[in-house]
């Protein structure tokens, strides 16, 4: 009884995520929210809150540029994307190009603590699967960088890129 139960279950989610996609066009609709997977300098849990043309992002994960024998970092980021420009495939078929700033940290826990900051420009693009709430995008991003360890603080160069899949709410 219990596993046609959550047969049922399982087949009413199914047929009902394409009625929660939040758009075809490839942006977020307005109050959408994304959850899904990151892959890149921070490789973890994905997340995206649409406004029509404007979204707010934010990684979590394993910062894989502190990644070594001697410890693990942790990292994330947050940040702000609108729409520039559209690239219409066809009519249901759209890639987004996307500018923003993105504010990435992370944390060294090792032999020695250390913390980064930064301030990144950032582009992507992205794409929504027509009549599957799936968002797929890439970004990139480059600017300053602040390391603060215990030998001090340190400025360089940033950067910041990751590709991911999201499911929209």
């Amino acid at each position: 009884m219990k596993k046609k139960v959550l047969l049922v279950a399982v087949l009413a989610l199914l047929l009902l995520a394409p009625l929660t996609a939040a758009s075809t066009r490839g942006t977020a609709s307005d109050g959408s929210v994304g959850v899904g997977l990151n892959l890149g300098t921070n490789t973890g849990l994905g997340l995206k809150f649409g406004m029509g043309k404007f979204d707010v992002i934010a990684n979590i994960g394993v910062d894989a540029m502190h990644i070594g024998s001697n410890g693990v970092g942790l990292g994330g980021d947050i940040g702000a994307f609108y729409e520039v420009y559209d690239i219409e495939i066809d009519r249901r078929n759209h890639l987004p190009v996307t500018v923003g700033l993105m504010a990435p940290m992370g944390f060294f826990f090792g032999e020695q603590f250390a913390m980064n900051v930064g301030v990144l420009a950032a582009a992507g693009i992205e794409y929504t699967i027509p009549d599957v709430p799936i968002n797929l995008y890439l970004r990139l991003g480059f600017g300053v960088d602040l390391g603060i360890t215990n030998n001090g603080v340190e400025a360089g160069f940033g950067f910041s890129g990751g590709v991911g899949a999201l499911w929209m709410f």
